[in-house]
């Protein structure tokens, strides 16, 4: 069976969520409301600056904003160089959220540490977003609430209930994702890497 990965069916996924009466969200932004529906939509750039430069610019079309993440030890692009950089300035004219991406195998989960992170990227790169998604977190980072920045697995953004996500290039979070919007639940937060959703998606030709 064909996966449905194209620029098609992501333009699908956005127009049926905004159809569903869902408001897209930043992480950083007030959630105290209540009778809101907010969809949190994420994007953790584990390979392809490039397609998450493509998602950042169908999403501004259509007037949604989505949160990328974006990782210093990545193996296939270097976040410190000045295409990167561009992209990230880029994705946040757009009005898009930018955090990173901090893979718990190699880097510590500190809230300092990773603050200091932060702060020395704002300090001499560019405005990177307080905002954090973990690479494969550690137990005690899921449904932990930072007080120097925002984590995508503060439990009040994550809950496996109310997650999707295309983790290993899978197709089955469109189920989920159609049973979440029927039964009409406030937050929804949805995982796309924006790997998958590239022309070319073997692996060994992107190295």
């Amino acid at each position: 069976k064909e996966k449905h990965f194209s620029d098609k069916s992501y333009m699908e996924i956005i127009q049926t969520v905004k159809a569903h009466g869902y408001e897209f969200v930043k992480l950083t932004e007030d959630m105290s409301d209540k009778k809101i529906k907010r969809f949190l939509l994420r994007h953790d750039v584990d390979i392809s600056p490039a397609g998450a430069l493509k998602l950042g610019k169908m999403e501004a079309q259509n007037n949604v904003v989505s949160n990328f993440f974006f990782q210093l030890n990545a193996e296939t692009y270097q976040m410190l160089s000045p295409s990167c950089i561009n992209i990230c300035k880029e994705l946040q004219s757009m009005g898009h959220l930018v955090g990173l991406h901090v893979d718990s195998t190699l880097f510590s989960e500190e809230e300092d540490k990773i603050k200091g992170t932060i702060d020395w990227i704002r300090d001499n790169l560019f405005p990177i977003d307080y905002a954090v998604s973990f690479h494969r977190p550690q137990p005690e980072s899921l449904g932990r609430k930072y007080d120097c920045f925002v984590s995508t697995y503060d439990s009040v953004f994550f809950n496996t209930d109310f997650y999707a996500s295309d983790s290993k290039g899978e197709d089955r979070f469109y189920e989920k994702l159609e049973l979440l919007l029927k039964s009409n639940v406030r937050f929804i937060q949805l995982l796309l890497h924006p790997c998958w959703w590239e022309n070319e998606t073997d692996r060994s030709k992107i190295y």
